[in-house]
């Protein structure tokens, strides 16, 4: 599950961080979709949650595939929401599955850094 969240979450992130540009949402709205995003995923995992851990290695298909795959897509927009809502509370980000989503410098410190080319 980490591995796909360190995949999708940043794709999920920057869609939604591109679609709340485009629909031009004050701060107040966008910070109110990111929380009711994150919890439709926490309520999709909640709900479905035991689907994503099969582990006796046997292929699904049908309806438990499609289960498994809506709750892992909705799991990561939730995290990514949650990602962005805590930048836009000033916050680096959110830690979810042993995995942390967000920003991993200050901008500051990043623009700052000295580089030594030797």
């Amino acid at each position: 599950m980490r591995l796909y969240l360190d995949f999708a979450v940043p794709l999920c992130g920057a869609e939604i961080a591109h679609n709340l540009k485009q629909w031009g949402h004050s701060r107040e709205e966008a910070e109110n979709w990111l929380r009711g995003e994150a919890e439709r995923a926490g309520a999709s995992l909640g709900e479905n949650g035991d689907i994503l851990q099969f582990s006796d290695g046997r292929s699904r298909s049908g309806r438990a595939q499609n289960r498994v795959i809506r709750t892992a897509s909705e799991v990561a927009r939730g995290v990514a929401a949650a990602a962005l809502l805590a930048q836009l509370e000033g916050k680096r980000g959110v830690e979810a599955f042993g995995g942390f989503y967000g920003v991993t410098t200050r901008s500051t410190e990043a623009d700052s850094a000295r580089v030594d080319d030797g």
